[in-house]
């Protein structure tokens, strides 16, 4: 029997009421100091700012020993080395006040807004290169602590990208988060993604300070030169060092046998990351979800150029993320650590006090998973029947999730901490949803071994097109025979075993 079941009444009834609240969505234009995190969830801020991701590289590496394999000790080193790096780089942001949007495990995401206006463009991004070679400087070398180990280095790789994107901010309650939709956030994003170190500007960001490539050379492979880095240094003159940024360390820095990891209680919908900090970190094996809107970056581009384009744009976001939220905590008992963008990352653990159940834990998050992708399907034709949004069933889901051991815990400043959520398992299911198209659902090597057989033949290859809860509620009441995991389709949320993983099967059934 299935452990839990996606609600359709509930998700119905939920999208409903989504909708109704992004019914009148405004869009203002972002002025001086406007806090991002009181942003309503029907209004957007159009921001004209520089936007710069960083990604800790050898983040996997501190997790893990010799051998690869991950212990209580490697994971106090890698919250020890992450909370420290991430003091460094706050440390920076706030010192030249430049807007902090979140880590998403070992990336962060901030915005230069400052010297504001159009006409100041350039000064934004020579001020976004000199903050980037200075966080590259502050936690390039390792840091000593005295009577312990030292924290290792940081690798690190920054994207910039400069114009104009839609601040919003989603969650609920505490877990209230600003995002930003656009190509600048994006493009950023992506030119930070890749093993080299370094500062990699996208070729719009290159045209306004000077410094355009050759047509033939991608702007992801080539990174800035020491001589392109100081002139933008010249140009900005922060009066900020790395000997500031260290020496405003130097009294914060934690032993390793400060941390302290216990359980978290299963299921794990009501874990509190408020309550969690480096004494109060938990640790066990859980499966990690990564849920990311396939097409979304496309639907942005395409939509950002109107007012009633951003407004759907907001209210497909809202709608899509929300929905995604509640099935995970209110169907599957799970817990959400962050929105990334339009990718939800969440987590699910099943045992008790003092196991984690492997098998059970891999089947509710295939169980979830499937309503996942129920809600997402549904909540497309909601947006269509409500807003007759342009180019909604152009979008999909692609799902990687994958069980391990997993830290748990807020980094950073006391009153300014920043969840954590990493394991080797949680960087395994991002990059399982990566390989993903719209239509597909991705399990990782050591959770298909622990799934129940009456699902694996719903996967070929460890991959699943097209899994809905009807094609889960069928392989659960199925027969154990080889053919008894074939799925009758019958309505919008049922699909076959095995479909082409170039279809969607979300566009609406008349």
């Amino acid at each position: 029997m299935m452990h839990y079941k996606w609600n359709k009444t509930r998700a119905e009834d939920h999208i409903d009421i989504l909708c109704e609240k992004v019914d009148d969505v405004t869009i203002k234009k972002y002025t001086r100091d406007m806090k991002l995190s009181s942003i309503p969830v029907n209004t957007a801020y159009s921001m004209n700012a520089v936007h710069l991701y960083v990604d800790i590289l050898n983040m996997e590496g501190i997790l893990t020993t010799e051998k690869g394999t991950e212990s209580e000790n490697t994971h106090k080193r890698a919250v020890r080395f992450f909370d420290s790096h991430v003091r460094a780089i706050k440390f920076i942001l706030d010192s030249t006040e430049s807007l902090f949007v979140d880590f998403h495990n070992q990336r962060l995401h901030a915005v230069i807004t400052k010297p504001y206006g159009d006409e100041s463009e350039k000064s934004r991004i020579d001020k976004a290169i000199a903050i980037a070679d200075l966080i590259i400087e502050s936690t390039k070398q390792k840091r000593e602590v005295s009577g312990d180990d030292s924290i290792e280095a940081a690798d690190i790789r920054i994207g910039i990208d400069s114009g104009i994107a839609l601040a919003v901010n989603n969650g609920r309650n505490s877990n209230r988060e600003p995002l930003f939709l656009g190509d600048p956030a994006n493009h950023a994003a992506k030119h930070a993604c890749g093993r080299n170190i370094g500062i990699y500007l996208t070729n719009n960001a290159r045209n306004v300070v000077g410094i355009s490539l050759d047509t033939s050379k991608d702007s992801k492979t080539v990174k800035l030169t020491s001589s392109e880095i100081e002139a933008s240094k010249m140009a900005t003159a922060l009066h900020l060092t790395s000997s500031d940024v260290l020496g405003a360390l130097k009294n914060n820095e934690k032993l390793l046998s400060d941390f302290n990891f216990s359980r978290a209680t299963t299921p794990l919908k009501d874990l509190n990351f408020d309550g969690l900090y480096y004494k109060s970190a938990k640790r066990q094996e859980i499966v990690s979800i990564y849920a990311d809107i396939d097409g979304f970056t496309n639907f942005v581009s395409k939509n950002i150029s109107s007012e009633i384009g951003q407004q759907n744009i907001v209210r497909a976001l809202h709608v899509l993320r929300s929905e995604m939220d509640s099935t995970l905590t209110n169907d599957y008992k799970g817990r959400r650590v962050r929105f990334i963008g339009d990718c939800l990352h969440g987590l699910i653990c099943e045992g008790s006090n003092f196991n984690t159940d492997h098998q059970k834990s891999v089947d509710v998050a295939t169980e979830a998973v499937a309503g996942i992708r129920s809600s997402f399907n549904m909540s497309l034709n909601k947006l269509h029947d409500t807003f007759a949004i342009d180019g909604i069933y152009d979008l999909g889901l692609a799902i990687g999730y994958e069980i391990g051991e997993v830290s748990l815990t807020r980094v950073g400043k006391k009153g300014d901490a920043s969840r954590y959520a990493i394991g080797i398992s949680t960087i395994e299911s991002e990059e399982a949803q990566k390989v993903c198209k719209g239509n597909a659902s991705k399990i990782g090597s050591t959770a298909y071994k622990n799934l129940s057989e009456k699902y694996k033949g719903l996967f070929k290859d460890q991959v699943a097109a097209d899994l809905s809860y009807e094609s889960i509620k069928s392989a659960d009441q199925a027969t154990e025979s080889t053919n008894s995991s074939v799925v009758k389709k019958s309505s919008l949320y049922e699909a076959p075993q095995y479909g082409d993983n170039q279809l969607k099967a979300h566009a609406k059934i008349k």
